[in-house]
């Protein structure tokens, strides 16, 4: 036993919470002035959000580590509220962590002109960054190749 811990941080960022709650909400303090001209027909509460995207994100954990795993290590899901990088970056600070393991899976294309997150994080971290991809072929014993999926990027 290492007393390892392991922190699994879903971050939001304002535009994709813009996307998810689409044209008909605006979360105060959250969306840009220039959003301001979208009609509001509901207030969505932010506390009930968080607490919505826990529940899926220890689902997720749940389904994808198992019981047992959970039982033997300590894991602890976080959501975050901001740029993505940036909130990756501040709980790497905040938890003195020694590592971040994340999932790449952006375009070469986008990349070359935009970056990806996993690269502005790995140029921010105040640790090393281990990448990996989202998935993934295995052989078997007769030398067939398997794909696996090792992380859905849409599942938390």
């Amino acid at each position: 036993d290492h007393n390892a811990e392991v922190i699994v941080v879903h971050a939001l960022s304002p535009k994709r919470m813009k996307e998810q709650f689409s044209d008909r909400y605006i979360a105060s303090g959250v969306m840009s002035s220039a959003d301001a001209a979208i009609p509001v027909t509901h207030q969505p509460n932010l506390e009930s959000l968080f607490q919505s995207k826990t529940v899926v994100l220890n689902d997720f954990l749940k389904q994808k580590l198992g019981l047992d795993l959970l039982r033997t290590v300590k894991i602890t899901p976080l959501i975050r509220l901001g740029n993505v990088v940036d909130e990756i970056v501040a709980v790497a600070k905040e938890e003195r962590c020694d590592v971040i393991v994340m999932t790449s899976h952006v375009s070469r294309l986008k990349r070359l002109f935009r970056g990806s997150i996993t690269e502005h994080v790995v140029r921010k971290a105040p640790c090393p960054v281990l990448t990996i991809l989202p998935s993934a072929e295995i052989r078997t014993d007769k030398d067939e190749r398997i794909p696996v999926m090792m992380v859905n990027k849409w599942a938390a």
